[in-house]
């Protein structure tokens, strides 16, 4: 049959089953950072998004098996594909309003465990219903590729490693580099696109479609020029910047007077600088104690090691206040790391390091003179993270051992952690 020309390639069917595999978990790795600066990327919000997709698939199977046995034309399986690509196209877009939406709604009702129902309704939301139609791919291509049962064990086997071989560079290319690169939407964008190729070029062969096909390609198109002034804070103006690394949502905002700092739309000012005052105000000047504690002075000063240095207004602090010191901050995220010179008025004195707090550490061979913070009652952690002299170490001593003016020698092998 004329229906069954292109079918005839088993690689055309691979190669569907290769990047539907893909494209859902470049949908869940995609709806992890849509929902982060909303709900934050913690393991309840995982748990909600992976719960949520491996449902949808798992419907989509049987759905998919279903159709397949009781129509078995592929043009119902290239149309469901085509439709999930211009869903997946308009999530990062519409879905930023449903997930406002849903939460403003659910505000208003619930009380406990907001965070959990908010996160679960608007993942049922934005992201089951592509997934549900993706799930139909794998059955309904078993359907159109056995053509013997000698060999449909083979054929089956291929399908799902494809499937999974799919799903696993799905997992580190939106991570590693289209989101860091090109950021979310476009991310979508560019899973949506190859989706909807696959769909365009199996109706083109049968020569069907047309009209959907085309004005699925001029809906891609468009959000693809509208990226460039997308937002996730959607709601707000003046906004001096909005960015995204490989660990977190950024955005840089400045009023009269302060530059912030947050990885989350709703709430958290994870950096503030003040222009005008020197301190903020806020529970982040307390952190200033902890070179007192390690017999720092103006008199006396000494090399200071800030783990997490973020946009470096502890640094920026510390130079002013206990002028002479030798500060060096270490910060895995480079883009924050750069936006402390960019808008945070890092001082150039303060040596920056781009790397993980504990590997900075163990590749370092000086013995540091570690003074343990007394844990404060109703308190589960110290509050500042910061090494000056002073290092909180996590693994020794143990947390019910620490006490307040405690002196412990720590030796770093490898390198020296001062210059």
């Amino acid at each position: 049959m004329n229906e069954k020309n292109i079918l005839n390639n088993k690689y055309f069917l691979y190669v569907t089953e290769f990047f539907s595999g893909m494209s859902v978990m470049a949908v869940e790795l995609g709806a992890s950072r849509l929902m982060a600066p909303y709900f934050s990327s913690s393991q309840i919000v995982w748990t909600v998004i992976i719960g949520v997709i491996m449902i949808a698939m798992a419907l989509g199977n049987v759905w998919g098996g279903r159709l397949a046995d009781k129509s078995p034309s592929p043009d119902r399986l290239y149309g469901r594909l085509l439709l999930a690509a211009v869903w997946i196209a308009l999530i990062p877009f519409a879905g930023r309003y449903l997930i406002g939406g849903i939460s403003l709604l659910l505000a208003a009702f619930i009380t406990k465990n907001f965070l959990v129902w908010a996160a679960l309704f608007s993942c049922l939301a934005v992201f089951a219903f592509p997934c549900v139609l993706l799930g139909t791919v794998t059955p309904s291509l078993v359907k159109y590729s056995v053509s013997s049962l000698d060999s449909n064990g083979k054929t089956v086997g291929e399908l799902n490693a494809l499937n999974t071989i799919g799903s696993i560079i799905g997992t580190f290319l939106p991570t590693f580099v289209t989101i860091p690169s090109v950021g979310t939407a476009v991310t979508f964008l560019i899973f949506s696109g190859v989706l909807a190729l696959i769909s365009i070029i199996y109706f083109l062969s049968m020569r069907k479609k047309m009209v959907k096909c085309t004005l699925a390609i001029l809906l891609i198109l468009a959000l693809g020029f509208a990226s460039p002034s997308y937002s996730f804070a959607f709601w707000e103006h003046g906004i001096t910047l909005e960015d995204e690394s490989i660990y977190n949502y950024l955005q840089v905002k400045e009023t009269d007077s302060s530059v912030i700092l947050s990885t989350n739309v709703l709430f958290g000012v994870q950096s503030i600088l003040m222009k005008d005052a020197r301190l903020t105000g806020m529970y982040y000047d307390y952190a200033l104690a902890a070179p007192l504690l390690a017999g720092i002075t103006v008199d006396h000063p000494g090399d200071i090691l800030i783990l997490g240095l973020g946009t470096g207004t502890f640094a920026k602090y510390c130079s002013e206040y206990f002028p002479g010191c030798q500060i060096e901050g270490v910060e895995i995220d480079k883009k924050i790391a750069g936006l402390a010179t960019e808008y945070f008025a890092l001082p150039e004195s303060v040596q920056v390091s781009v790397y993980d707090g504990r590997s900075y550490l163990a590749a370092s061979d000086k013995k540091i003179r570690c003074d343990y913070g007394r844990r404060l009652p109703g308190h589960h952690y110290p509050i500042p993270n910061v090494l000056c002299g002073i290092f909180y170490r996590s693994q020794k001593p143990p947390y019910p051992n620490w006490r307040y003016g405690g002196e412990y020698e720590y030796e770093i092998p490898n390198r020296r952690v001062y210059q």
